[in-house]
């Protein structure tokens, strides 16, 4: 099941997914955008798909009720409908219920550390509970896992990322979440940091550039992967989302208020839904990890992933098939912690090199 199967990543995850092969249950709020989602899908497949369209269950995510009932004969459910903090858990939940494994796109630091939090349960219901299953956190958790591997010692694992894209709706408002609450890992547990106190110089491929601290997912998942009690995570991109860092710095606790978080939403929906087909097929994401030990001593990496919004429908997609094929570990995990380091250099255009 692709849950969130109408919204501008998780359409991509679904025609990903019927170009595979696979036939998902299409899944969310809207019966009718669900029914034009799965015409427009089956009409694109061909004429086998007319035989066999595809199914489409419309329910909520508070009546918990309806989503056990949903999601009863269900494999596994691709949840795709943020903000994961209000949707994450619901759904979760209902998988221990039916034993149905557990994907999501989250890039929430709570996120994770709530179903981490959970995975003694999962551990029980024999599911596998794999949240930030798309960019950024699969690239960058290949990417640090296996910069730590080759450096054991490490004390601080650093992440820059820079992104050359468009942000979509839902990115930007899970960007808006977070901008008030700015954090790391120090010594082993998530602290919060004032919003720009912290900088930091990464190659991006073009000279050190400053990047600002932002609160990505990694701050939480890359701590699983690798042990490493200090995680600092840090994001310089273009368009939309470094304004909102940049209003967080200032206004930070204004932000935080429902009145101006409400405006910045509403600024958000007069956008675009997302990049366009054109923008997407020259956006990329680049990573630069590092490692730094005890006496000072530094190793770095770099990654280029190309159209972050198309990967991230692969690697979800590829995830849910390996899930099908009965290749999961059970409880909470993170990409590389289900599938190795190598994972994400399945992916085509991956680029990958040590610095």
């Amino acid at each position: 099941m692709i849950y969130g199967a109408t919204g501008y990543t998780g359409r991509l995850v679904a025609e990903e997914a019927v170009e595979a092969g696979v036939r998902p249950v299409l899944a969310g709020r809207d019966a009718e955008k669900l029914g034009a989602l799965a015409d427009s899908l089956n009409a694109a497949a061909g004429g086998e798909s007319r035989s066999a369209p595809l199914e489409t269950r419309a329910f909520g995510l508070d009546e918990p009720a309806r989503i056990t009932a949903a999601l009863r004969d269900i494999d596994v459910v691709l949840h795709c409908a943020g903000p994961f903090s209000r949707t994450a858990l619901p759904m979760f939940e209902a998988c221990l219920r039916t034993g149905t494994h557990y994907v999501d796109i989250t890039g929430e630091i709570s996120v994770c550390e709530a179903l981490a939090a959970r995975d003694a349960e999962a551990r029980e219901a024999g599911i596998m509970v794999l949240p930030a299953a798309g960019f950024d956190v699969v690239p960058s958790d290949c990417l640090i896992a296996d910069l730590a591997a080759r450096h054991p010692g490490g004390r601080i694992v650093r992440l820059g990322l820079l992104v050359r894209s468009g942000a979509s709706r839902g990115t930007l408002k899970t960007a808006l979440e977070g901008v008030s609450a700015m954090r790391i890992r120090r010594d082993g547990r998530i602290t919060r940091v004032g919003a720009g106190s912290l900088r930091h110089e990464f190659d991006f491929g073009r000279g050190p550039a400053a990047a600002l601290v932002t609160p990505l997912a990694d701050v939480s998942t890359a701590w699983w992967s690798t042990g490493i009690e200090n995680i600092e995570a840090y994001y310089r991109a273009g368009r939309r989302l470094p304004q909102l860092m940049r209003l967080s710095r200032w206004f930070g606790w204004l932000l935080a208020g429902r009145t101006a978080r409400a405006l910045l939403g509403r600024w958000i929906d007069r956008g675009p839904e997302g990049p366009s087909d054109a923008e997407r097929r020259t956006s990329e994401g680049i990573l630069v990890a590092e490692i730094e030990d005890a006496r000072g001593g530094r190793a770095a990496a770099r990654m280029r992933v190309p159209d972050p919004y198309g990967f991230t429908a692969k690697t979800l997609v590829a995830i849910g098939v390996r899930v099908l094929d009965g290749d999961f570990k059970a409880g909470y995990q993170t990409p590389s912690s289900a599938y190795g380091a190598d994972f994400v250099r399945e992916f085509d255009g991956v680029e990958w090199e040590l610095l």
